[in-house]
């Protein structure tokens, strides 16, 4: 029986760096470290019961590639949720968080919006409706 997700592992350039972004920016808190000789050192985040383990040495994304490939396989992005969408805009702007979409409400009447993390990828602001 599948009890539940654990963590989701993302591939960083920089794992320092990542981990700095994820805690000091994100609010997360660093849980862990793992020394290894496959793949350096592994940083984990967590904030809410959700893990985020953290990989060095990446290959950098093509900085003119759109946030979303059209047709890639693989994870979309990660999704925060927040009470406010536009409070969190606002104080990750004041950061220096850059938004590739700003707040929106859509159809289902979630608001959202997107940023990227130092890497490109792209993260999710999700609040839901009342």
């Amino acid at each position: 029986m599948i009890k539940g997700l654990e963590h989701v592992a993302l591939v960083t350039t920089d794992v320092e760096r990542a981990a700095r972004f994820f805690v000091e920016k994100l609010g997360f808190r660093e849980t862990g470290r793992l020394e290894t000789t496959h793949s350096g050192t592994i940083i984990f985040v967590s904030l809410g019961g959700a893990e985020v383990e953290l990989f060095g040495n990446g290959k950098p994304r093509d900085p003119d590639a759109p946030p979303f490939g059209s047709e890639e396989v693989g994870y979309r992005h990660i999704a925060l949720l927040v009470d406010s969408v536009d409070e969190e805009y606002d104080r990750l702007k004041s950061l220096g968080v850059e938004f590739f979409m700003d707040p929106t409400t859509v159809e289902s009447g979630l608001r959202l919006a997107f940023f990227k993390d130092p890497d490109g990828n792209p993260i999710e602001l999700l609040q839901k409706p009342e």
